[in-house]
């Protein structure tokens, strides 16, 4: 990617429960927090919607019934890439107790502006991002917002979960989803009543990580037109398509001491770039039978694009710190670790 990357932290989060359950995390995008806690969804039963529609009334189901790589996407583009038209996907759960708890589950991509088509978009009058909200029906049968921000998938192939308990205002369980940004949706299950399997996690430091140049692998369109742009690790060019990003990047070789706690002491990456970490599985408890074992990467850091609109993306500094009070920062507050910026980002 042509971006650099601040990596202060990795760890591997490893989930072991009961494999009557599927776990998922909440993966939309949100503004970050200091320590946000890991919360984990059990689902023990995926119920299909008994209808899926866009706002015209096509028929969507089909390519909502399963993680298969078949997006929905009658919408139409606008003038610039990341916004569309205004549309909608409505979905009818169907009947369940008023007092049920009720999570809806959406999984998807989302085609992203940047920061040259967000400049644009500021500067007119007609054009903007609507962020997707979530509509129900009250009993007088009209659509009423329920949920002003139900934000988007942060990233490619991510999952949305969203709580509906207590928003429904009638037996109409219909829920719309509208948005202009262009977001492809290919599964959408929801969950009725809670699970409480017990789940045992264990979190694990790296052992090792080693940083070298790797190149960049071959893209390609995941699922089709309408799928995320994926990459081919298989196939992989060391001729970066891009024009360098200025500045002092970390050295190569073993970074384990930079990526192990989050200090504000990390490597460097830019495009082509790569970190192979390893982790001691014998560290992980054994696994129960009748369990399956679920992994998630943690990781804490920054990463900065170099759309010529970014600021200060034609270059690596300054360098972010937690205590920052905005990005770039102004002259009163400088990176507090001038040491580490000597001893190892020289390349």
């Amino acid at each position: 990617m042509w971006e650099v990357f601040y990596i202060d932290e990795v760890e591997l989060v490893v989930v072991d429960h009961p494999d009557s359950v599927d776990v998922f995390v909440d993966e939309r995008f949100v503004f970050p927090e200091p320590n946000p806690p890991l919360v984990l969804h059990q689902v023990a039963e995926q119920r299909t919607p008994l209808s899926a529609v866009d706002g015209h009334g096509t028929d969507v189901l089909p390519r909502l019934l399963h993680a298969d790589d078949r997006y929905v996407d009658e919408f139409l583009p606008d003038r610039y890439q990341g916004v569309s038209a205004l549309h909608d996907l409505v979905l009818d759960l169907g009947a369940f107790a008023v007092d049920a708890p009720v999570e809806l589950y959406l999984r998807g991509w989302i085609f992203p502006t940047d920061a040259s088509i967000n400049v644009a978009l500021s500067q007119s009058e007609t054009l903007g991002t609507i962020m997707p909200y979530l509509e129900v029906i009250d009993v007088s049968g009209a659509w009423v917002t329920a949920v002003e921000a139900l934000s988007f998938p942060a990233g490619k192939n991510k999952v949305v979960v969203q709580d509906l308990s207590g928003l429904f205002r009638s037996e109409d369980h219909r829920v719309r989803i509208r948005t202009n940004m262009n977001i492809y949706w290919d599964h959408a299950f929801f969950t009725v009543g809670a699970v409480t399997a017990p789940i045992e996690v264990t979190t694990l430091q790296p052992v090792a990580a080693d940083f070298h140049y790797r190149g960049f692998s071959e893209l390609y369109r995941k699922g089709g037109r309408f799928g995320p742009h994926w990459f081919d690790y298989a196939s992989v060019s060391m001729q970066s398509p891009w024009r360098p990003i200025v500045g002092a990047y970390t050295r190569y070789g073993s970074v384990l001491d930079l990526v192990s706690e989050s200090d504000d002491i990390y490597p460097i990456m830019g495009p082509g770039d790569e970190i192979t970490l390893r982790f001691d599985a014998a560290k992980a408890p054994p696994l129960p039978e009748g369990w399956t074992r679920d992994f998630m990467i943690y990781s804490d850091g920054w990463i900065k694009d170099a759309d010529l609109n970014t600021a200060d993306g034609w270059r690596v500094e300054p360098l972010p710190f937690h205590a920052m009070s905005e990005y770039p920062y102004g002259p009163s507050e400088v990176y507090p670790h001038p040491d580490i910026v000597r001893r190892y980002h020289t390349r």
